[in-house]
């Protein structure tokens, strides 16, 4: 055997294969694992671009290979035995570097093909650097290929898609270098250690050895194993007194996150959190040789766990006291290395305890602000990194914190900003559940409100007053104008905070506001002074909201700040980039997602150029009659092209509804925390106390919008549950959902739910949960539904939530499929 540390420039260059045998695992990384390298990439990007070349890159893993059957002199073929996922990956990521790159570059197409994706003079498969294993071939063969229509309805398109849409994010038009650093960091800075075996050698026992499963130290016991290797004499006193000290004030988490922000402290914004070892090795480098030295270190370790401590739990009394909780009840860890910078200066009596507050509300403002007007947090830690090590302890703080985090490139929402996105955003789309509740137990509070809001307690749950399944009566109230819904439904003007969600239901708003006037909240008795809820009513709220909000979170210094944009379009040409291969949207979709009405979301997508703005179509799956390519010589037919890239089309013209990505499942691509959030609401719901009036409402929405016929086999299929001896769960959210369960671990797991009018089955829910989190065995379902007629859910919703009609239950092959889901999953679970 033979290792060596490598990267994918060197492991891939020159005339070569390397080839995934026929009976590998194929492809099966996810968003969580792209995300994760992306997240790295994106790490190393940042250390180059700030010159600091000469930084640790980044050790993505070990390459197994052995010779292949084509190895000869002139040719170099090796078998991949363990690393093809990661393989894999980056090559699909320079594929989509390379693609994005064309538009302002030509000539990236050939030169990305001929250094590092193909042999240009090499006959059939031999063409392709990398070969994966047979399942997987066609897809990647067309993304190195650049063939729209190969890629479709596959993991490997998937994660094609994933990057393109990074990049189409990540691509800032005022830094002409940010691409090649990528490109750069993809070849030359994910370190990987490459095994290679003789060819008789067992390829299989070596990676069993390389992959095994001790115990391993953490980043913590190897800092303190190092610490007190250089404290040869002065070990145990400086153990006595700042080690175990610290170790009783944080557990070992918080240990953990102590060393990195240290770290962010001392280093700035080349810290990295998988890092920590090696950034505090590099530290007590140049004082190993000086005991003393050693121990300030330690000293200053255990001075600045007082202050994490404080942090994770805030005494009482103090005046930033409630800042801090908000800040640990938000988790808003990126804010910590600003807020520890803070508190060693009051230690140090630079800063008074109201500065400290005055200079925190403006954080929390910045961070409140931003969740409101849907602006990304990516950029949060970077921006309070660099903060934390720009200030001065002479520095007026509160002023100069609000002055660093008040330019535009910034995105602190203006007063204006903030009504704007108050009135037309949608928020229940942003941030996490618990993010959500803070933004409305601060606004309730404001008003005075003598009630208490455990946000702990479950039974507190968001509410939409105008609700998100609508009936006949408040489709009247709207004026049969179904587009005031979507455009409203999830602003914060429509939200309230309620303990009687399951009760208020989608009922009428005679019996909400009845409800409703009975609340403590005066938040609720406002609601309930209306006689009725429409646009009107909540726009006006919408707008006593944001003055409440402004009283409560100031905003940014505005004395020299560049005019703001009309209106933010980030979140429409993210979604657009999120969709995956052989599906679409709707403007409707769209418009829903971002707080808006679908004719401005076509205005724009008419006039701007955006990637797969061409799968955006009408409700009904068809392309609108005005849609027009931006570039006036592309003739192309858009049905065509829809088609080639695997969207099938009805006898009517309508795109199929199985490809269909409703706001929702963009929502949870994109994973804004509010779309997660909803994705465990039911599930996570007390089964044990479902009703018989939960069962009632259930039935009676499924018979009014379904139908008898429906809601006659949805019983049948609920009948064969129970009978087994399980149980069913009746949903408390608004709009009635029952689910067939298996109590996992005491908590309720199933593989479909039924609304009103679908039946949803919930692969992003499953993903997350053994045994399905094994993705062969989510395919496995996937494909007996597809044995159903009628049926064709893409590859792509293994991750999402693809629903049907309840009327084809009615079908009896249908119904049989169904039930024979359910069958196999019950095996699963019990196996």
């Amino acid at each position: 055997m033979k290792a060596n540390e490598t990267t994918l420039r060197r492991l891939i260059q020159g005339d070569q294969q390397l080839l995934v045998p026929l009976y590998q695992r194929h492809y099966t990384w996810e968003r969580p694992q792209l995300r994760q390298l992306w997240s790295d990439i994106v790490a190393q990007v940042d250390m180059l671009a700030q010159g600091k070349a000469d930084a640790p890159s980044h050790f993505l893993g070990s390459v197994v290979l052995a010779p292949g059957p084509e190895l000869a002199p002139s040719r170099s073929q090796w078998i991949v035995v363990d690393g093809q996922q990661r393989l894999t990956t980056l090559m699909l990521a320079l594929c989509a570097v390379r693609d994005h790159l064309v538009a302002e570059d030509p000539k990236a197409k050939e030169r990305i093909n001929e250094l590092h994706l193909i042999n240009k003079w090499q006959p059939g498969e031999l063409r392709y650097r990398l070969l994966p294993t047979q399942a997987d071939r066609a897809a990647f063969k067309a993304c190195v290929d650049d063939v729209a229509e190969g890629m479709s309805d596959s993991l490997i398109g998937n994660a094609y898609q994933f990057f393109r849409g990074m990049l189409r994010e990540f691509d800032d038009p005022a830094d002409p270098h940010d691409l090649a650093r990528v490109e750069s960091v993809l070849l030359d800075r994910l370190n990987l250690v490459q095994i290679t075996v003789e060819k008789d050698d067992n390829a299989f026992r070596i990676f069993e050895s390389i992959n095994n499963t001790g115990m391993r130290l953490s980043q913590v016991d190897l800092i303190r194993n190092y610490v007190f290797m250089c404290l040869p004499t002065r070990g145990q006193h400086v153990y006595d007194e700042y080690w175990m000290p610290i170790q009783r004030l944080l557990d070992g988490k918080a240990m953990e996150q102590l060393m990195y922000l240290v770290l962010v402290l001392k280093e700035g914004e080349g810290a990295q959190y998988n890092a920590i070892y090696r950034g505090h090795q590099q530290l007590l480098l140049g004082l190993a040789s000086d005991e003393t030295k050693v121990e300030a270190y330690v000293r200053d370790l255990h001075r600045r766990a007082r202050h994490l401590r404080l942090i994770l739990d805030p005494s009482e009394g103090l005046p930033f006291t409630q800042h801090l909780r908000f800040l640990k009840e938000w988790q808003a860890s990126t804010a910590y290395p600003l807020v520890m910078r803070l508190l060693a200066f009051r230690e140090d009596d630079h800063v008074s305890d109201d500065e400290v507050a005055q200079t925190l509300t403006f954080v929390e403002s910045f961070i409140v602000r931003r969740l409101i007007a849907g602006v990304t947090t990516g950029n949060l830690n970077r921006i309070f990194q660099r903060l934390a090590g720009q200030l001065d302890p002479d520095d007026e703080l509160p002023q100069t914190v609000r002055a660093a985090l008040s330019p535009a490139r910034l995105y602190w929402p203006s007063n204006d900003q903030l009504r704007e996105a108050i009135r037309n955003r949608a928020f229940y789309w942003q941030g996490r559940a618990a993010q959500q509740k803070l933004v409305l137990r601060r606004l309730e509070e404001s008003l005075g409100s003598k009630e208490s809001v455990n946000l702990t307690d479950k039974r507190i749950t968001i509410e939409h007053v105008l609700p998100q399944s609508l009936t006949a009566d408040w489709l009247e109230q709207l004026t049969d104008d179904e587009g005031v819904h979507r455009q409203l439904v999830h602003t914060l003007g429509n939200l309230t905070l309620s303990g009687y969600n399951s009760e208020l239901s989608n009922s009428s708003f005679a019996a909400k506001r009845k409800q409703l006037g009975q609340s403590s909240l005066k938040m609720n008795q406002e609601i309930a002074a209306c006689e009725q809820w429409g646009k009107a009513e909540i726009f006006s709220r919408a707008d006593r909201l944001a003055d409440r909000a402004i009283t409560i979170w100031p905003g940014p210094d505005e004395s020299s700040r560049e005019p703001a944009p009309s209106r933010d379009w980030t979140l429409l040409y993210k979604a657009l980039a999120a969709l995956p291969p052989s599906t679409w949207t709707s403007y409707s979709d769209m418009a829903e997602l971002i707080g808006s009405h679908p004719v401005p979301v076509g205005v724009h997508l008419a006039t701007v150029p955006a990637l797969n703005a061409h799968r955006v179509l009408t409700k009904q799956g068809k392309p609108s009659e005005s849609f027009r390519w931006i570039d006036p010589d592309d003739d192309r037919d858009v049905h065509d092209v829809l088609r080639a890239e695997g969207i099938a089309f009805d006898e009517n013209g309508g795109a199929s509804t199985d490809q269909h990505i409703s706001a929702r499942e963009l929502a949870h691509l994109l994973e804004l925390p509010g779309a997660m959030d909803l994705a465990e609401t039911e599930s996570t719901e007390d089964y044990e106390e479902a009703t018989h009036e939960r069962e009632q409402r259930f039935v009676q929405q499924l018979t009014e919008q379904s139908g008898p016929q429906a809601a006659g086999a949805v019983q049948r299929v609920l009948d064969h549950w129970r009978k087994q001896g399980r149980e069913v769960q009746y949903g408390t959210s608004t709009g009635a959902s029952c689910a067939p369960i298996i109590k996992v671990h005491g908590k309720p797991l199933y593989v479909v739910r039924f609304y009103a009018k679908t039946i949803e089955f919930p692969f992003g829910l499953l993903k997350n949960r053994p045994p399905f989190d094994d993705l062969e065995l989510r395919e496995e379902l996937l494909e007996l539904l597809n044995s159903a007629p009628g049926m064709d859910i893409p590859v792509a919703k293994l991750e999402l939530y693809p629903s049907i009609k309840n009327t084809q239950l009615i079908n009896a092959a249908v119904f049989d499929v169904i039930v024979a889901v359910l069958d196999k999953f019950a095996a699963h679970v019990a196996a």
